[in-house]
């Protein structure tokens, strides 16, 4: 089984190495950048929060596909909009029984890939932690959380590998559900990245959890209304997020120790994006809770006001954060 994570970059790069570690045959199809930073750094070098330290060099890296094999297991790690843009890649480097697992978080994205992607297995896996790119060719594991794929042959040869070698993933049978609990805690990548502060910081003010807290408030509405199931990715059901986020700061740092366990340097890649002057993915996190709530008749008047100021911010214009919270 060859495997290919294509458009590698801070996600890409971390699960490349955890696969290698597997001992499998894992090959990057990424950036020139990427490539030489890895090429000089003598591997890909992970790490986590709690101490963690790897080192991996992927079987091959390639710029683009044309000198690409066929791979059986191609994990698609791009950012949501550049999707459409490379599904005629795709078909290139896979064959009739490849899977093709999309990593990408929210919802809408995944859209077009069953009518662009014809006679190839198609599937969708989340990342359910954060990742953060660092110098010389280093990614920083910042919260908790396995990769989160749909069971299938493929998956389930992975899985194996991956236990025997001491890591772990988890596979599911109703991605659905997953994919919808993990973009309620998504909708925090917004908040994080206008506050311009670590994830563990921001967690600590309550002005900014309760905005928090009324965003999922509403994808939670939106869930209801529209029948759609929603996986538990926190200690307490996901309709108890938001009251533990809506706590005064003494009570929420005593009942939500897990929430503050995380690396304090640990972002949101939509911060990584914004800092890079890169298009984010907020038409698919909150942009996505807003078009859903529109079809189903729920409002959504905090989810829209976040997907406003993140289109200001990549316009390079500036944001008050103050101006959501005031509006609690």
């Amino acid at each position: 089984m060859n495997i290919a994570i294509y458009g590698a970059g801070s996600t890409g790069c971390y699960l490349a190495t955890e696969l290698l570690l597997a001992g499998l045959d894992v090959s990057l199809i990424c950036r020139k950048r990427i490539k030489h930073n890895i090429i000089d750094n003598k591997g890909i070098h992970i790490s986590d929060y709690l101490g963690m330290t790897q080192s991996a060099m992927p079987t091959k890296m390639f710029t683009d596909v044309e000198h690409a094999a066929q791979f059986d297991v191609v994990f698609v790690t791009l950012k949501c909009h550049q999707l459409d843009s490379n599904y005629p890649n795709l078909l290139k480097i896979t064959h009739a029984n490849s899977s093709i697992i999309f990593m990408q978080n929210g919802l809408g994205s995944f859209d077009n890939a069953h009518q662009l992607l014809p006679q190839r297995q198609i599937y969708q896996g989340i990342t359910p932690f954060n990742v953060l790119q660092l110098p010389n060719a280093h990614f920083h594991k910042g919260t908790a959380g396995q990769f989160i794929w749909p069971r299938c042959d493929h998956t389930l040869q992975i899985s194996h590998a991956m236990k025997q070698h001491g890591l772990s993933c988890q596979l599911h049978d109703d991605m659905a559900a997953v994919i919808n609990g993990k973009l309620l805690l998504n909708l925090n990548n917004a908040l994080n990245a206008m506050c311009d502060l670590p994830i563990q910081a921001q967690l600590k003010q309550r002005p900014l959890r309760r905005v928090l807290a009324q965003a999922m408030q509403e994808w939670l509405k939106v869930c209801q209304q529209a029948n759609r199931p929603i996986t538990q990715f926190t200690k307490v059901p996901p309709k108890w997020v938001p009251v533990i986020l809506s706590l005064p700061d003494g009570l929420f740092s005593m009942l939500a120790k897990s929430m503050l366990d995380i690396d304090p340097k640990a972002r949101s890649s939509m911060w990584e994006d914004l800092q890079a002057k890169r298009i984010t993915e907020i038409d698919y996190l909150n942009g996505a809770v807003v078009k859903l709530g529109q079809q189903y008749h729920v409002a959504t008047p905090i989810n829209q006001r976040i997907c406003a100021a993140i289109k200001r911010l990549e316009q390079g214009e500036t944001v008050d954060i103050s101006q959501l919270t005031a509006n609690r």
